[in-house]
């Protein structure tokens, strides 16, 4: 608590003084030794740990520079805008992501004890340790060039509405044409490798079904990476539409086997493999990792259950979020009129007191109502998947962990096996595969707190059931 007063003091301070030490102000190098070199911390932010690493240097001009990372966020090298410090006290500016540190700085014990402070309202306490070298997350299975097959950078349009999608293919050596896979990602807007905690498992499924002779197409979804539009006014129609596209991307080449080219969708893509199913006869088997059976919202409210008991939550603050939750997701479904909508959706975020709230928490409720508001949110809460599992016709294998805390093994299990067996589906294979997490990972608990700790990226038993079924069904 103390630490915590100080802290704010510092901060105070800093609002009142000059400039004592800024980035494009000339330094004594000598003089600044104590802050020179690589710092390391880690922040707990509820169900997620992650690593921030700051790196200080002096310039040939003998100016400070300085740069923030966090390995679990894909952040690398994000240069800090303005640096001050004085006596020793230290304010760093990120202009570039809204965020700011404040800290203290023991220079005989090498630490930095300072607030993490994003939005300009979050704030995190974060401990800054010297370390000797950079801090690399151990990823074994990320693979290494060169790679035993060709890959090529390409492009493709969605015709409908112009936008450009780019994406990695990856083409197996030996004789083509090859049979062909489309990576399908989950929720939120993903790079093609689907990039999160440190992990690239979209890259890792990839490598190994190319090293196992079928071509992988993975693209950055909308407006993420080289690809153009908005990930946020996309519905699962448009992007499903982006999808058909890419087969028929792959469809015209002559490396390509047309009749064997089929989808792999993770989680949210798992839906959107389904519906591209029904829509494009052309699909020869969808394959679905983690993927939904059940309603979106029923899921929803089953996860937020899960994760906060594997968390140690009593059952009377579940009860209250799961309250809060229906309430926010009724609210989306049955008031299409989005001002409406952003009246009702602050009084339950705020107990009916927003107005009492200061500018800054307005503008914070406000921005995750306006998520909540969008094209893509507004659609995905009203889907259900069993109508498309129903008429899927193709083989369908979908692979579910033990520990998913996600998306409920048993329930979403069923379900799918229910629609599929209602539409007649005579070539499903359903797999619940023991000590297996959302992310498909070998894990203990499930939680997500968990997957950036875990060194693999995907099981391997997870992998050769992928690449065995699909070599199975594409002879």
């Amino acid at each position: 608590m103390k630490t915590t007063l100080v802290l704010i003091l510092i901060i105070l301070l800093f609002n009142e003084v000059s400039l004592c030490q800024h980035n494009d102000a000339i330094v004594n190098p000598e003089e600044l030794q104590f802050i020179i070199g690589n710092w390391a911390g880690t922040i707990n932010a509820g169900v997620r740990k992650f690593t921030f690493v700051l790196k200080f240097w002096i310039d040939d001009g003998k100016v400070l520079k300085g740069t923030l990372g966090s390995p679990e966020q894909d952040l690398k090298d994000i240069p800090v805008n303005e640096i001050i410090i004085k006596d020793d006290s230290l304010k760093l500016d990120i202009s570039s992501i809204q965020r700011k540190y404040y800290g203290l700085i023991n220079k005989n014990e090498n630490v930095i004890n300072g607030l993490y402070i994003r939005d300009g309202q979050m704030n995190f306490p974060l401990i800054l340790n010297r370390v000797e070298s950079e801090v690399i997350l151990k990823r074994p299975q990320i693979p290494v060039k060169p790679y035993p097959y060709k890959e090529e950078e390409i492009t493709f349009t969605n015709m409908i509405d112009g936008t450009r999608l780019a994406g990695t293919l990856t083409i197996p050596d030996g004789k083509p044409p090859f049979p062909a896979v489309i990576l399908i990602s989950g929720s939120g807007a993903q790079d093609r490798d689907e990039s999160e905690f440190g992990h690239k498992p979209f890259l890792v499924i990839a490598d190994h079904l190319s090293r196992n002779g079928v071509a992988v197409l993975r693209y950055d979804d909308r407006g993420v990476g080289g690809s153009s539009g908005d990930h946020l006014n996309a519905t699962s129609d448009v992007n499903s539409e982006d999808v058909i596209y890419a087969a028929e991307i792959l469809k015209s080449r002559k490396d390509i086997n047309k009749r064997k080219i089929g989808l792999i969708g993770h989680s949210e893509g798992g839906l959107i493999a389904s519906i591209v199913a029904n829509r494009y006869s052309q699909i020869a088997f969808i394959i679905l990792l983690g993927a939904p059976g059940q309603s979106i919202d029923e899921i929803l409210y089953q996860q937020n259950e899960m994760i906060r008991k594997a968390e140690g939550a009593s059952e009377s603050v579940i009860r209250q979020y799961n309250s809060i939750q229906k309430q926010i997701f009724t609210i989306i479904k049955e008031e299409p009129d989005d001002s409406l909508a952003t009246e009702k959706l602050r009084s339950v975020y705020t107990a009916n007191r927003y107005q009492l709230l200061s500018q800054e928490q307005k503008k914070i409720i406000d921005e995750r109502i306006n998520d909540l508001l969008t094209s893509y949110f507004r659609d995905i809460i009203k889907c259900d998947p069993s109508p498309f599992l129903q008429k899927v016709k193709c083989p369908v294998l979908a692979i579910t962990g033990e520990k998913d805390l996600q998306a409920s093994p048993k329930e979403n299990l069923a379900a799918m096996e229910e629609a599929l067996k209602s539409g007649e589906n005579k070539h499903y294979k359903l797999i619940e595969l023991p000590g297996i997490n959302h992310m498909m990972q070998t894990c203990k608990k499930g939680t997500i707190s968990e997957y950036s700790e875990i060194e693999e990226t995907i099981s391997p038993l997870v992998l050769n059931t992928i690449s065995e079924w699909t070599l199975v069904n594409t002879k």
